[in-house]
This record gives C-alpha cells, sequence and structure tokens, in this order.
C-alpha cells in the first residue's frame, strides 16, 4: 500500500508539470484578453442623462424614514382609498423635511409602517435657468409670457428656450434656479414641452424599503462561511468573486452604454471572469489551467453558436416593454446585449463544470496509474455525461 501511494503521489507530482503547449495556450490566452480589455475598454460612460430623464429613470435617492400612516380618500380621485404615507427625509437635500405620498389600497400596495427605513427616488433638475424676460405669448399676443433661456444637464450644455405662462410656478424662476423639463428630439433640435418648479412632490418618489443593512449582514455571514468551510481556497474565491463583480461593473455593463459592441465586450469580459477567479481559487496548476482553456473555448463556441441562431431565427431582442425602450439611446445594440448576457450565463456556469471534470480526470488517473490516454477518456467521458445532463438543468433554471 505504501508503495502504490507513494508512486500515485508521484503521478500527481508529474501532473503538475505543465507541458509546454498547455503553458503557450494559456498565456496565448491570457495575452489576448488582456489586448481585449485594452482595447475595448470604456473611454466614458455614454450616459445620455436627457434620455434618462425622458424615461423618468431616477439619478438620485436619498433615504427615509416612515413617521406616519394613515388611510383616507385619495387625493387624486375620492372615491378610492389610499394609504397615505408619510416620508422624513434623513439624506439629500431636502433633508428634515416631509415628504407624503398616497398609495391606492390593492393586494399589491406594500405594507407599511411607522419607523420602516426606506429609499426615496429623486428626480434632479434637467435644467438650468440661464436668463429670463418678459414677451408677449406666441400663441396670444395679448397676453405676457416669461420666456426663459435654459441650460440643459446633458453632455452637451445644450441651450434651449421656452416660454412660460402665469399661472405656472416656474414663470418666477430666475438665473441659476433649476427646473424639472419634458423634452424631446425632433431631428437636431431639443423641444421643451413641459416646465415645471421642483417641488417636493415632483421630486421623490417612493423606491422601496431600505434592506442595505440586511443585506450586509447576509453578505458578512456568507463571507465567513465560505471562509470558513474552504478555508485558505475559500478566501481567494471570495477574491475572485470581487474581482469579478469589479468586471462586471466596470468594463462589461460601463463598456456596452457607452456604445460598444455587447458580443466581444461579454466574450473578453466572460475570459477575464475565468481566469481571475480559477487561477485564484484552484491554483496555477495543470488541472485549473486545462479547465481554463476548456471554459475559453466553450465561451467561444457559444458565442458563435448564439450568433448563428439569433441570426437564422431573426430573433431582435425587443420581446418587452423595457427593451423597446432602449431604442431612446442610440448606442445600444439590443440584439448585441442579448447575446452578450447568453455567454456571461453560460460562462457562469461552465466555468464549475470545467474545474470539476479535470479534477476527476485527476484522481482517476491518480487512483489506477496503469491506465492508458483511451482508458482514462473513456472513464473521464462516464462522468463528463453526468456533467452534460445536470448542466442542462443548470442552464434552463439559470
Amino acid at each position: 500500500m505504501d508503495e502504490w501511494l507513494e508512486f500515485s503521489e508521484q503521478r500527481l507530482d508529474e501532473a503538475d508539470e505543465m507541458p509546454r503547449w498547455l503553458r503557450w495556450g494559456v498565456g496565448l490566452a491570457v495575452a489576448a484578453t488582456v489586448l481585449g480589455l485594452i482595447v475595448l475598454w470604456p473611454s466614458s460612460t455614454g450616459v445620455d442623462r436627457g434620455a434618462l430623464g425622458v424615461l423618468g429613470v431616477p439619478s438620485a435617492f436619498d433615504s427615509a424614514e416612515i413617521v406616519d400612516v394613515a388611510t383616507s380618500p385619495c387625493p387624486f380621485l375620492a372615491e378610492v382609498e389610499c394609504v397615505s404615507v408619510d416620508f422624513l427625509l434623513e439624506t439629500g437635500p431636502e433633508a428634515g423635511s416631509t415628504y407624503t405620498q398616497a398609495f391606492p389600497t390593492s393586494a399589491t400596495t406594500p405594507d407599511f409602517a411607522a419607523g420602516q427605513r426606506t429609499v426615496l427616488s429623486r428626480r434632479e433638475p434637467e435644467g438650468t435657468v440661464v436668463e429670463g424676460r418678459q414677451a408677449p405669448c406666441e400663441f396670444d399676443a395679448t397676453q405676457e409670457c416669461r420666456v426663459l433661456r435654459i441650460r440643459l444637464h446633458d453632455e452637451a450644455s445644450t441651450i434651449v428656450e421656452t416660454e412660460v405662462t402665469p399661472d405656472n410656478l416656474a414663470y418666477n424662476s430666475f438665473a441659476g434656479d433649476g427646473l424639472h423639463l419634458d423634452l424631446f428630439q425632433e431631428g437636431d433640435e431639443v423641444v421643451v414641452f413641459g416646465v415645471a418648479l421642483p417641488t417636493l412632490a415632483s421630486t421623490y418618489q417612493f423606491a422601496d424599503f431600505q434592506r442595505r443593512p440586511l443585506l450586509f449582514w447576509l453578505l458578512a455571514i456568507f463571507a465567513v462561511a465560505v471562509v470558513v468551510v474552504g478555508r485558505r481556497q475559500g478566501f481567494f474565491a471570495l477574491g475572485g468573486l470581487v474581482l469579478s463583480v469589479a468586471v462586471l461593473l466596470l468594463f462589461v455593463v460601463q463598456g456596452i452604454v457607452a456604445g460598444g459592441s455587447p458580443l466581444p465586450i461579454a466574450v473578453v469580459g466572460a475570459a477575464a471572469i475565468a481566469i481571475i477567479t480559477l487561477y485564484l481559487a484552484h491554483g496555477f496548476t495543470t488541472e485549473t489551467s486545462v479547465a481554463l482553456l476548456g471554459v475559453l473555448g466553450a465561451i467561444v463556441l457559444t458565442a458563435l453558436l448564439g450568433s448563428l441562431t439569433l441570426a437564422v431565427a431573426n430573433i431582435t431582442g425587443f420581446s418587452s416593454e423595457e427593451t423597446s425602450l432602449l431604442t431612446l439611446f442610440e448606442n445600444i445594440q439590443v440584439t448585441g446585449l442579448l447575446l452578450a448576457g447568453v455567454v456571461l450565463g453560460a460562462a457562469g456556469a461552465l466555468d464549475d463544470v470545467a474545474v470539476t471534470q479535470a479534477a476527476t480526470v485527476r484522481e482517476i488517473s491518480a487512483a489506477d496509474p496503469a491506465l492508458d490516454r483511451r482508458q482514462l477518456f473513456d472513464r473521464g467521458m462516464r462522468v463528463g455525461r453526468d456533467h452534460i445532463a445536470s448542466t442542462v438543468n443548470t442552464l434552463l433554471l439559470a
């Protein structure tokens, strides 16, 4: 038994001596990934804040505490009963103020209670008044309007003009005042069709309950459990997780929003994540390198097959209202975005399969050193078929 153990350990040591072809393969893959990161790295966020404003997407969030909850007729429709909630703003420019919002009573109305911590979305002004002057109204020369020159908060700091009637609170706005604007693009010209002076009611909206403290505790418990069970390997796996999120947020998301082609960005991002996580969690071994090449090959194959399928099936990605709204952003490629999701989703499942498959073959070889390459391949494939069966279900559920 001692001789057999010594022989099997010798086989494992020999397996860790990475063949030259494998070193070259991994080196080229890493170099290609680094080059892809450099070439495709976003130079700017490319976010059109004006388009976001048209969509009603909030640009800021503030913390608030519920101080009172009451049931009363809805202010906008007296026949309907509403839950009126008072929010005490804790952060932001209106900290200390109380904002009230009414919610029609229904099965989907959240259970509000005094003392709950919440998050309110805050709509920032879309423009700032540069100057204002009195002039006859265009639609009725007998009335006097106030013509406002407004600098939009877009990348070009576009200047627009609009007239405001005396019944609008914005009539009394002066240079430096921020305004809420309703805008649309007409050719190269931005047209203002609505102007409003910011108020608590027009600025704030209930977004959700504050869950950050609970999520931090869950994250801490998860991290401790991973380190306690996985020890050193678990610690490095957590490091790989943090770096993976960084790649997703700083490279993949920012690159797509900045107008980059989603498919190559997703392929390079998935490759970078695979390189980081596999080597951090499993070390620089032959087994890990083989698994890495398998994952990278599968990522490229997924991208090619996905592109072919979408082209043949004429899949556009416009299957929901949300994706249709993306047409307001000229740089977003919806079909490419769909492909990027397929690639990243597949990569998330493939790294686990590749590592366990490589580890299985390595252990089979150590357990029975007399196996030749054909026998080792056949036994590895028996395990691989089980991996394929379970991965099919994993991808479906994902």
